[in-house]
């Protein structure tokens, strides 16, 4: 029988010196503590799941922030935004920007940056699907990001007509607005329908704010001009939210945003 042919004897590494079998001992359980820490490593290791309502940056000088969290108790799905191609897709929350009663605090997400001043921001909506008749997006001002701060927004919502199909919604223009905390909220339906893409844009000028739309970019409607006493520095961003939001999310494209400072 030739060497090759030597069948191996399984318990010859027990017959090498004492030291040998020890290292060799020492090599096999350091493999075995080796797979225990793979097998086992993400349950006692991985890292808590981030703050799914935690401000974070969408796009360079865009933030995301939630607000109301608490006092809404509707906020229980966080607004989801992204930015691809010069694009803003939003996936409504399900909170509610609220303009009746003042104690009716808002609870909402806001892709926002900051405007000193008197300035505008426009929009172009390309997207406006699957929003509850609580539901809508659009552009605000606010001036403070939190639950009672005053605002304003122009905004896409679903109307009920009776002119469309069983389940069918037409889309309309509208504004919410905060003036005082302690008065009464705005919500203003167009008469006419809007068809995608439609343009939304705020003015500021000193306390005067307006609100339009437009079906082109170029020729602009008045929604609405009021007062309202805003500080010298606000937020200018995009919102969505659905109310309803935890079984079905709406989804809102704004392409072309732009936040301008005209002093």
């Amino acid at each position: 029988m030739t060497m090759k042919d030597t069948p191996r004897d399984p318990v010859s590494v027990w017959r090498l010196p004492l030291f040998l079998r020890s290292s060799v001992a020492f090599v096999i359980s350091a493999k075995l503590v080796f797979l225990a820490v793979i097998m086992t490593g993400p349950a006692w290791s991985a890292d808590p799941p981030a703050d799914p309502f935690a401000s974070r940056s969408v796009a360079p000088g865009w933030t995301l922030s939630h607000f109301g969290k608490g006092e809404q108790r509707r906020l229980e799905a966080p607004l989801q935004a992204t930015f691809m191609d010069g694009k803003f897709t939003l996936q409504a929350d399900s909170g509610m920007l609220f303009f009746k009663r003042s104690d009716e605090a808002d609870g909402v997400g806001f892709v926002h940056q900051s405007l000193a001043g008197d300035g505008s921001i426009t929009a172009k909506v390309t997207r406006f699907d699957e929003f509850h008749v609580w539901g809508g997006a659009g552009v605000m001002l606010r001036d403070e990001n939190k639950p009672l701060g005053l605002y304003l927004c122009a905004m896409l919502e679903t109307v009920h007509s009776k002119e469309q199909p069983e389940g069918g919604h037409s889309i309309a223009a509208s504004i919410r607005l905060r003036r005082q905390v302690s008065s009464e909220g705005f919500r203003v339906v167009r008469p006419e329908q809007v068809k995608l893409p439609v343009w939304l844009k705020l003015e500021r000028q000193g306390q005067k704010f307006r609100s339009f739309y437009s079906p082109d970019g170029q020729e602009w409607r008045l929604l609405k001009e009021m007062e309202i006493p805003m500080g010298p520095k606000i937020s200018a961003g995009l919102t969505a939210w659905n109310r309803h939001g935890r079984t079905k999310f709406g989804t809102v494209a704004f392409e072309n945003v732009q936040v301008r400072n005209t002093r």
